[in-house]
């Protein structure tokens, strides 16, 4: 199984990827050799799950076009790739909290995290469609896990709020039932089963 985590800084993405990771090593920024690497070497297999932290074309994209006046001085291309064994997982700030969350050591100034976050949905949200249109070709599934990260607090929880796949769509109670790592795991397992 593999699982790609997205979303803006401070939502814990990497973390996630290193908890759900079958030795809590995620790649980071997977590229399409990357990947087709980590394809022969795990086959998929369910009962080793591996995580990356970022897909490279993707992340690039959805900052660039969220913050298009700053220089990234980085002219290194990129090739888009599908993959349609790979759970896609966005990981994004709850919308009324995107602005109050600095992003540490990033670079950029408080507040800008609303656009990063704004792009990360609407991006994720076409991409998930068009997967739908093009028979799931793209991922094996989408999720939406919303993040409350309250700043100045301990208050971190997450919810699956939007998941589509070939299984089923969204709406069942199991899924509104996912709010942490270990369930998110446990509920695209389910839904690698229902794809047998």
């Amino acid at each position: 199984m593999f699982i790609a985590f997205e979303g803006p800084d401070e939502v814990g993405k990497s973390t996630s990827a290193k908890a759900l990771d079958c030795a809590g090593q995620p790649d980071y920024n997977v590229t399409k050799k990357m990947h087709a690497q980590n394809v022969a070497e795990f086959q998929g297999d369910p009962s080793m799950p591996h995580t990356y932290d970022r897909i490279d074309w993707l992340t690039h994209m959805v900052y660039r076009l969220a913050m298009p006046e700053r220089d990234w001085d980085d002219d290194r291309p990129r090739t888009v790739f599908a993959m349609p064994d790979t759970h896609l997982v966005l990981k994004m700030h709850h919308p009324q909290l995107a602005g109050q969350i600095e992003a540490v050591g990033e670079g950029y100034e408080p507040g800008r995290l609303t656009s990063v976050n704004e792009m990360y949905f609407h991006q994720i949200s076409f991409l998930s469609a068009l997967n739908k249109a093009r028979g799931y070709a793209l991922f094996k599934s989408v999720s939406i896990v919303e993040v409350l990260n309250v700043p100045d607090s301990e208050v971190f929880t997450q919810q699956l709020v939007e998941f589509d796949s070939p299984a089923f769509e969204f709406g069942s109670v199991a899924e509104r039932l996912v709010d942490s790592d270990e369930k998110l795991l446990d509920f695209l397992h389910y839904v690698d089963h229902q794809l047998l």
